[in-house]
Order: structure tokens, then C-alpha cells, then sequence
């Protein structure tokens, strides 16, 4: 009875010392909750400015929700300076004074705003110190040029921060906020995610594909309503995701040992997916969404059993015998069904399996597994037959009941295999759990070639691998052998053209016939010719032996001044216009000493 006095004395102080000016008290009330906190909310649609306050009360909030006000001046919270939550979303801002929070930084804890796409600056933000400001949303603003870094580096306060439909192309890092919203805004393409934030809203962007990288804070996690093909995630740097909600994408298929082992929630509604295949499944999951996809049917799996919620409605379901399993779940399942088959099937249409065996032996110095199995398919609905043992898959005709695989078999191992029929109503799916301990010895069996196609125990695509791998390597092999000739040639060409012969140089030195290059010739440059005076006592001073010498050296050295000289035997074999030529040109070179 206390408490109902205490709260009538306080809502009738409140009603009649609400202090907003007569000509709003018919559109606004000032009222109490509670717990004990005081809000003044005036109606929608019946304001264009901010209410005009008569004076200062410490009110806890401020609610002018989906009105028509445009303008925030420096004014207009001049005499409620001491609230605490002002929500102004609904209201089509187009002008925020620089000064508008000037009074209420030692107070302001919570600000809700909505511009028009005009506003472009958010100066009024880091004018003043805003001590307290916890949360803060913005819509409809223009953001994109705006450094968002500076804008908050100093309100070390902040925790929750919206930045709905701004205009943001890229994801901006913000270290001390713990939960961002960045709801309907322009981030496009393929993203790598790496984020210090608990709580992550990407909703209604244009992203097509996603890849987690390192979000080790990363609880909760929305990337709804995108144009997703792709997910990806790196568990280990993502451990504490428990929240995902991945709806109203273009995905068709899902990586689930991508997913960690804290995920609860799964959200993978309005989709593409038309069949789901579990090989690995988080053990904390137990809400799962499948509804609005493309799914005809559904394989047993033990994680549908540990859910608490699970939603298969709006699929293309089929509720023939193979999908009663739902019906026996301990939580029963939400779904539809396109036909009212009433989960029954004409049994003697579906292949049964009769016998299914897997021994371990020893046949022909090879070790493998035996597989045979015996069917009935009377009607021929059975397309083809799937083996799967671990990570390999073996495709096999539709009348093949046996086949041998040995060299990827090893021993003192547990081995999970499976045969898959796949036939026109459905998959079916049959398991074994096989111990290869002691193989059984077999004398001889006879198989045909399509028996022992996948004896090498690998699959398709690692021949297809292999035989890659051996083509790339003879391409590499012959580009280095190619590359090595290509340097060796040029090497020699160098050499060649640097260290020519000295019949060479001197046809290349003279622009006149010269027919006979001298026997004796001593090539040196020109810091030689100024220690000697006399170049005849240079070529006198040499035996024959150590002439040629010297004169090979320096000619592959680049020598700039060459002197030469002609035997008598060479002299006399000239005669006539040969001699005439020889002796002008031993003129000159006398001439140039």
C-alpha cells in the first residue's frame, strides 16, 4: 500500500508540474514508470518543432517519436539539459546546430536521431565532451565521407552505435564499441571479416560473399537479406559465434564443419537450399530454420533430434515413408507437405536392400575391403549406386552389387562406409562401422573390370589431381630447361662479341681492303702510350710468344689505340696496286707516331 501511495504522489506531482508551456500540454504528457523513472512523450504527427520546456526538471526521457520536426537549433533543449535518453527517430531532420548538445554532455546517455540524407556532418557529436553517451543511432544520414574513426575515437563511453541506411560502403573499425548496427547501407561484393565487435548487424546490404576471418569477440552475427552465394567460416578464430542468421539469401549450400561449437541459433530461411547434407554438426545447436527453401526431402540425422526449434515450413516437402522420422521427433517439427501422401510409400516401386556385407581380406598380395550387397529393384527406378568411405566417393552402376578397394585401406583403422542408393523417389542411405584388424585370407575371386575400377582406393578427382600435378610439372621442367639454353646463348654471344679475333678487329678498324692482317700485333690504350715514348721499343722488348699474349689480352680489354706491324715475308708477297695500298697505310700509321 506504501509503494501504490508513494507512486499516485508522484504521478500527480508529475501531471501537474510538467514542465512544457500550455500550448503543448494538449499534445504531450509527462507520466512516470515503474521503476521510478520519468519520461515526458508527446503525440505523433502533432509536432514540427521541439516542445518549449518553462523551465529545468531532471527528467529521464524525452520521447518525440515519428513527428514532423526539421531543425535542431543551439536552443532547443536549453531547459531540460539534465535528460538522459532523447528519441527523436521518425523525424526527418535536415539541420542539427554544432551546439545543440553543449548543456547536456555531463548527462546525455542515449541519443536516437533520423535526418532526411542531407545531413552530412556529424560536428555536433564532437563540439562538446558527451562524458555518459552510451548509445547512439543515427538514420537516414549521409556518412559516407565522413571519417568515422575521429568522429568517435574519444567517447570511450560509447558501447552501442547504429548507423542505419548512412550511406557506408565500407565497415568501419571501432575498437571500444561493442555492438554495431549498420543495417541498409551500400557494402557491396566480397568481404574478409575481421572485427573486434560482440554484436555484428550487416542486414540489407548488396554483399554476395563472406568470409570470417578473425572475430575472436563475435557473438551474434545477421547477414540477412543480402545477395550471399557464399559463407565461410574460420572456426577457430570465431569460437564464441553462437547467433547466425544467414535468410532471405541466394545460398544453396553450406559448409557445416565450418560452423563452431558454440553456434545455438541457425537462421537459414529463404534460400536455395534443395537438399541438406550434414557431415559435421555443431553439438550446442538447437534452433535451426529451413523454412521457405527448395527441399523435396530430407535424411535422418541425429542433430534434429537434439533441436528445440525447427522449422521446415513452405518447402516442396514430399511426406512420404522416408520423411516419418519427422513425425517421431521428441520436439515435433514445423513443415508442410506439397502432397498428402499421409508419409506413406508403394513399397514395391522403392529398391530394398537385402544384404549389405563389408569384409576386411587379404587377396593377391593386396589388402582391402569386399563390398557386395544384394537389391531388389523390380520397377528399375534405382539410377545409380554411391560408396563413401571417409572423404572418398565411388560412383557405380546401377546393376553393380560388389566392388574391391585396396590401396588406400589401412589396417588397425576404423572405417565409415556408406552405400547411397539413388533412385527416383529419393536417396537412401545405409551405413556400416568397419574394423581392419585382421584381414580374412581369400585364395581367388573373380571380378569383372568394372569390380575393381576404384582398387587404387582413390576417387576421381585425386586421379584428375594427379594427373594435373604431372602435366604442370613437365611444363615447369621444360620452361627451366628453355630458360637455361636461352642463357647459355646469350652468354656466348656476349663473349663472342666482346673477345672477337684479331683478323676481326683489324678488317673492322679500317674502312680500306686490308687482305692480310699482321702476324705481330700489340694492342694498348692510351695511359700506356703516355709512359712510353717509343712504341717500336715496346714491341722489340717482346718474344713472339709473350706478343701474342699481350696482344689477346688487350683486345679483350677494349683497347682504344692499336699498333701493328707486317713481317718482311708478308712485304714481300704485296705487289703492284697491294703494295701502293700497303704503303699508304703504313704511312699513315708513322704519321700518327
Amino acid at each position: 500500500m506504501l509503494f501504490i501511495f508513494i507512486f499516485l504522489s508522484s504521478w500527480l506531482l508529475l501531471s501537474h508540474s510538467c514542465p512544457l508551456t500550455d500550448e503543448y500540454l494538449s499534445r504531450c504528457h509527462c507520466g512516470i514508470l515503474t521503476n521510478g523513472e520519468s519520461y515526458i512523450k508527446c503525440e505523433e504527427n502533432s509536432l514540427n518543432e521541439i516542445p518549449k520546456f518553462k523551465r529545468s526538471f531532471p527528467y529521464d526521457e524525452l520521447i518525440l517519436t515519428n513527428n514532423n520536426i526539421k531543425f535542431l537549433t543551439a536552443s532547443s533543449f536549453n531547459n531540460i539539459k539534465t535528460i538522459k535518453r532523447i528519441n527523436l527517430v521518425g523525424n526527418a531532420l535536415s539541420y542539427i546546430d554544432e551546439d545543440l548538445l553543449r548543456l547536456l554532455g555531463n548527462y546525455l546517455e542515449e541519443l536516437t536521431l533520423s535526418g532526411d540524407t542531407e545531413i552530412d556532418t556529424l560536428e555536433f557529436l564532437t563540439r562538446y565532451p558527451l562524458k555518459k553517451l552510451r548509445v547512439l543511432k543515427l538514420n537516414d544520414f549521409n556518412l559516407n565521407h565522413v571519417n568515422l574513426q575521429n568522429i568517435f575515437i574519444n567517447m570511450t563511453k560509447l558501447e552501442v552505435l547504429f548507423l542505419q541506411s548512412c550511406q557506408l560502403k565500407q565497415i568501419p573499425q571501432l575498437n571500444h564499441i561493442q555492438v554495431l548496427n549498420l543495417e541498409n547501407n551500400l557494402l557491396s561484393k566480397s568481404i574478409f571479416l575481421s572485427t573486434t565487435y560482440a554484436q555484428l548487424n550487416l542486414a540489407n546490404n548488396q554483399l554476395s560473399s563472406i568470409i570470417l576471418q578473425n572475430n575472436p569477440d563475435l557473438i551474434s552475427l545477421n547477414l540477412s537479406r543480402n545477395f550471399l552465394q557464399e559463407f565461410y567460416s574460420l572456426t577457430i578464430s570465431n569460437k564464441k559465434l553462437s547467433v547466425l542468421d544467414l535468410s532471405f539469401n541466394h545460398l544453396s549450400t553450406i559448409d557445416w564443419t565450418s560452423l563452431n561449437e558454440n553456434l545455438t541459433y541457425l537462421n537459414l530461411s529463404h534460400n536455395h537450399f534443395q537438399q541438406i547434407q550434414i557431415n559435421s554438426h555443431p553439438k550446442s545447436l538447437t534452433s535451426l530454420d529451413l523454412s521457405s527453401n527448395q527441399l523435396k526431402t530430407l535424411e535422418n540425422h541425429p542433430l534434429y533430434e537434439q533441436l528445440t526449434y525447427f522449422n521446415l515450413n513452405h518447402n516442396l516437402l514430399d511426406c512420404n515413408c522416408h520423411l516419418k522420422w519427422l513425425t517421431n521427433l521428441t520436439r515435433q517439427a514445423l513443415f508442410t507437405c506439397s502432397s498428402s501422401n499421409d508419409f506413406q510409400c508403394q513399397s514395391m516401386l522403392i529398391p530394398r536392400l537385402l544384404n549389405f556385407n563389408i569384409t576386411y581380406i587379404t587377396m593377391a598380395s593386396k589388402t582391402g575391403l569386399l563390398i557386395e550387397w544384394i537389391l531388389i529393384d523390380n520397377h528399375q527406378t534405382l539410377s545409380f549406386v554411391e560408396i563413401t568411405i571417409d572423404q572418398m566417393l565411388i560412383k557405380l552402376p546401377a546393376n553393380q552389387t560388389r566392388v574391391f578397394i585396396s590401396n588406400d585401406i589401412q589396417s588397425n583403422k576404423y572405417y565409415y562406409v556408406c552405400l547411397i542408393l539413388i533412385h527416383k523417389y529419393s536417396r537412401d542411405k545405409y551405413c556400416r562401422d568397419v574394423q581392419t584388424w585382421e584381414p580374412l585370407i581369400v585364395s581367388q575371386l573373380d571380378f569383372d573390370n568394372n569390380e575393381i575400377v576404384q582398387s587404387d582406393g582413390k576417387s576421381d578427382h585425386h586421379v584428375y589431381l594427379l594427373l594435373i600435378g604431372t602435366c604442370a610439372g613437365g611444363l615447369l621442367t621444360f620452361i627451366l630447361l628453355l630458360t637455361c639454353c636461352y642463357l647459355c646463348y646469350q652468354i656466348h654471344k656476349y663473349k663472342t662479341s666482346n673477345c672477337q679475333p684479331v683478323y676481326e678487329q683489324c678488317s673492322q678498324q679500317y674502312p680500306y681492303p686490308v687482305y692480310h692482317c699482321p702476324h705481330h700485333q700489340i694492342i694498348y690504350n692510351s695511359e700506356n702510350l703516355s709512359n712510353s715514348t717509343d712504341s717500336s721499343h715496346i714491341e722489340t722488348s717482346l718474344s713472339p710468344t709473350q706478343n701474342r699474349h699481350h696482344q689477346h689480352h688487350h683486345s679483350c680489354n677494349h683497347s682504344k689505340h692499336i699498333y701493328q706491324t707486317i713481317d718482311s715475308q708478308d712485304f714481300s708477297t704485296l705487289n703492284g696496286q697491294n703494295y701502293q695500298i700497303f704503303e699508304l697505310w703504313n704511312q699513315s700509321l708513322k704519321h700518327k707516331r
